[in-house]
């Protein structure tokens, strides 16, 4: 979901040594390494109790997974498809299955299959919640309300759900309804990034630059990798008048996606009003 709103709301240190940096990396790498070969071990297990009784459900589904851990979409596929055929009514499988599809990019098929997942366990709220997300994905936001909805009455604690339908509420145009949901999303979760991000795109749309700049401050400060965040922070700066902080903002945005043409637009217009004097 992230980047969708952001259309919308724009119509309107060196801290640590080389070394530590250096043993820090190697022992990312080593458990990388470690995870590999457990998944290749796991993967290789799994396949030799398959050879053994091919009609075992649990173990196509379990090799599934060590598939897609491995990113070997089609194998994931194919395992997934195997357990269903032996076991129709295993919603878990029709969910595995829809996790591959979403790998492989096909979301139609993936939808079908997380419905059949929603199907065989209508009391999960997960599942309605991540069939939210799908569907959110694809545009269809009645639907996706309808799913979130229905996850956050069975499972009312599920922050995401309320941060996710907030931010298709907002992309139906009811910023009132969106912002409503995002505060119920921090007070379960008050240090979540994307949903202050969502909660600034509802105040940018709603005129209200003030309350959004705060948000949009917070989010980059969670994850300072959110580019749509720093952008629109941006954006929310020049509204309330800060446009030499608006300016860095953006630049700071550009070096991180030097492509962004929305961003490079946004940049050029506020350099103008200043005389081209940006930097």
């Amino acid at each position: 979901m992230r980047g969708s709103p952001v259309g919308k709301a724009l119509i309107l240190t060196a801290a640590l040594a080389a070394g530590l940096i250096i043993a820090g990396g190697q022992v990312a790498v080593y458990a990388s390494e470690q995870d590999d070969e457990d998944i290749k071990n796991a993967i290789i297990r799994y396949k030799t109790a398959i050879e053994a009784n091919p009609n075992n459900p649990a173990t196509r589904m379990k090799l599934g997974r060590m598939y897609l851990l491995s990113n070997d979409t089609a194998g994931a596929i194919a395992e997934f498809k195997a357990a269903i055929k032996l076991s129709p009514d295993n919603s878990e499988a029709h969910a595995g299955l829809a996790r591959a599809l979403v790998r492989k990019g096909d979301l139609e098929n993936a939808t079908v299959s997380l419905k059949n997942a929603v199907k065989l366990d209508p009391n999960n709220a997960d599942l309605h919640y991540k069939l939210g997300q799908l569907l959110s994905r694809r545009q269809k936001l009645d639907e996706a309300i309808a799913e979130f909805r229905q996850a956050i009455k069975l499972y009312p604690d599920l922050g995401g759900a309320h941060r996710d339908l907030g931010a298709a509420l907002g992309l139906k145009g009811d910023f009132d309804a969106q912002i409503f949901e995002e505060k119920k999303a921090l007070e379960l979760a008050p240090n979540d990034g994307d949903t202050f991000y969502y909660l600034g795109t509802a105040y940018i749309s709603k005129g209200q630059p003030e309350e959004a700049l705060k948000n949009l401050q917070r989010s980059v400060e969670l994850d300072g990798r959110n580019i749509d965040a720093r952008h629109l922070l941006g954006v929310a700066q020049a509204a309330t008048g800060d446009l030499a902080s608006a300016i860095k903002t953006e630049e700071a945005a550009l070096e991180m996606d030097p492509g962004n043409q929305a961003i490079k637009q946004t940049l050029q217009k506020m350099r103008s009003k200043v005389g081209g004097k940006g930097r």
